[in-house]
């Protein structure tokens, strides 16, 4: 599968449209710790007992059906889902014919950050550098 290179304008709708499938993962990662983090004893072995097990058991892997078939998705659509816990997505882009990354949390309304490919988290810098450059590159032209 080719990347898919999103113009930060591109993102940014994209952002809006999957932010509730962003929001439902988060959620079944929350969920699926949560669930693979208790454990359940039983004093005994009755039916009740077994037919619970089972239950919990199913809920736990229907969860994990969804949440990969949603990350599935995402990652189609060109999402590189960085980190599930933080709500960390990232975008391919180009900036004069070098590849970059749009980064994306979850608690963020829109794209605001950008960081080179070889980069972490921590270099990320402000697209405002990106859209002033670009204006004063238009400016030059007049």
């Amino acid at each position: 599968m080719s990347k898919i290179y999103f113009s930060l304008r591109e993102v940014n709708e994209f952002v809006k449209k999957i932010r509730e499938n962003v929001d439902r993962l988060s959620e079944l990662n929350e969920q699926l710790s949560l669930l693979d983090n208790t454990k359940i004893e039983f004093d005994d072995d009755s039916m009740e007992n077994f037919l619970l097990e089972v239950e919990l058991n199913k809920n736990f892997h229907e969860k994990n059906v969804e949440m990969y078939s949603l990350l599935g998705d995402l990652i189609r659509k060109g999402c590189v889902i960085r980190d599930l816990d933080k709500g960390e997505i990232d975008f391919y882009s180009k900036l004069e014919n070098k590849e970059i990354l749009f980064c994306w949390r979850i608690n963020e309304e829109t794209v605001s950050f950008w960081h080179y490919p070889d980069e972490d988290l921590s270099k990320r810098k402000p697209v405002k550098e990106i859209e002033d450059a670009y204006m004063e590159k238009l400016n030059k032209m007049k």
